[in-house]
């Protein structure tokens, strides 16, 4: 019988406001494992909002976009193979909390 995985609570944290030259910086944590990135809206054509979030450290560069869940997207692996994933998740909390 196979154990089953225990889910790791992950929490997203805005850490420079884009308010000011409209480059924000936020810290996705999951366990002791963190990732940091910046971000910036863009325009989005096709509904929804859309940023362009870059990963801290290793250069990776996401194109995300939020809105009604039909309107979520982003070019990650993870995206690509659940249809959801940390970066859409927590620019969503971002939004609803009002931060961004």
């Amino acid at each position: 019988m196979a154990k089953a995985r225990k889910k790791i609570q992950r929490t997203i944290r805005l850490i420079r406001s884009p308010s000011a030259d409209g480059v924000g910086l936020f810290r996705i944590a999951a366990g002791r494992k963190s990732d940091w990135y910046t971000f910036h809206e863009i325009p989005c054509e096709i509904g929804g909002r859309g940023f362009a979030v870059h990963r801290l450290g290793l250069g990776t560069l996401y194109h995300v976009r939020v809105g009604v869940p039909e309107d979520c997207s982003c070019e990650c692996l993870g995206f690509l193979r659940h249809g959801k994933c940390k970066h859409v998740l927590g620019l969503l909390a971002l939004i609803r909390r009002k931060e961004i």
